[in-house]
């Protein structure tokens, strides 16, 4: 069997997966519908990269990816095992669920790769959250290609809107076209799509309550926030809670202990795991800020930590609903 027709489906229960694919019958015949019905793409493609058209002269057969979120990605649009080299991950946890074992592939760099060790990938497309310590134009000048996470976007231009669930589903889509997948990207969408409804319909614990989401970078960085244009915004929002920095036109942002106790949240959200710290270790470190004894959150006990790789604009985000409905459920007990 090719790749197109095993790719399982990545975060979605058995229940949810039978009521989309419960008509296609066993896991067999699924497998040989899709087969048969599979269309191939004709190259070249074009594509939206970040505002800008970005042509896919042939169909990729390798990739490097920057950051966890590719890897989410690639795999529900089916084209996780094309992964020969990882990079950008600065020590996080492979994601839960992956349909491929990614444990042995080389990682190049754990931070920003250079374009030389891009170019020593041998890779035929960079798929991630962007250029740091290298350019488009000089991996095009290796024959390179470098595709940006659409969340992520910020990173190398302006967000033209916020980055929400529909988002996410259409960046699944975008890199089903660009590896030819696209019948396993619009399996998975779909699966994911009824496993979001369902979540929507068990959220109304946390009605009406204030929220924010901070996290540390690294042990010796400032405290920083998720504002309106990320899906942490869109994730707070379905759970039925308010951003406090709904306001500020960014994914991310710095901010401080005085602007947090100003807003003052009745839920606050650790954001951990960034560097591999776990959740005790990233609460000792937000404790340890001035004043947070203040804040009604912590009075009142509700701050929930979330792993920030489940806050990124990739299916992860799916687990990282579930994990702030089912905490807040929890708090209103």
């Amino acid at each position: 069997m090719t790749r197109r027709t095993t790719a399982r489906l990545p975060l979605i229960s058995v229940a949810t997966a039978a009521i989309v694919f419960g008509v296609a019958g066993c896991a067999t015949s699924t497998e040989t519908v899709a087969d048969d019905s599979a269309t191939t793409a004709s190259y070249p493609i074009t594509i939206d990269n970040c505002g800008a058209d970005l042509t896919i002269e042939s169909e990729p057969q390798s990739i490097l990816t920057i950051g966890t979120s590719a890897l989410s990605l690639l795999d529900a649009a089916g084209a996780a095992d094309l992964i020969v080299a990882r990079s950008g991950e600065f020590g996080a946890a492979l994601p839960e669920g992956m349909s491929v074992d990614l444990s042995d592939v080389e990682i190049v760099d754990p931070s920003d790769p250079t374009t030389e060790k891009i170019v020593g990938a041998n890779a035929d497309v960079v798929v991630g959250y962007g250029l740091f310590n290298s350019t488009d134009e000089d991996l095009a000048a290796s024959g390179i290609t470098n595709i940006v996470i659409d969340g992520e976007c910020s990173h190398d231009a302006g967000l033209t809107s916020a980055t929400d669930f529909d988002a996410i589903f259409a960046d699944i889509e975008r890199l089903g076209t660009v590896f030819d997948t696209s019948d396993v990207a619009a399996g998975n969408v779909a699966a994911l799509q009824s496993e979001l409804d369902e979540l929507e319909a068990d959220a109304s614990a946390a009605a009406d309550q204030s929220a924010a989401v901070i996290y540390y970078f690294s042990p010796a960085s400032t405290l920083s926030a998720r504002g309106g244009l990320g899906i942490a915004n869109d994730i707070l929002a379905r759970a039925g809670m308010s951003n406090v920095y709904a306001a500020e036109e960014s994914v991310y942002l710095e901010t401080n202990i005085e602007t947090l106790l100003d807003a003052d949240p009745e839920v606050i959200v650790i954001a951990y795991g960034l560097y591999g710290e776990d959740l005790d270790t990233a609460k000792e470190l937000f404790f340890a800020e001035p004043g947070t004894s203040d804040l009604t959150a912590v009075k009142n006990g509700a701050v929930i930590g979330v792993l920030a790789s489940d806050l990124a604009p990739d299916p992860d985000a799916i687990r990282g609903l579930r994990t702030v409905i089912d905490s807040a459920a929890t708090l209103s007990e």
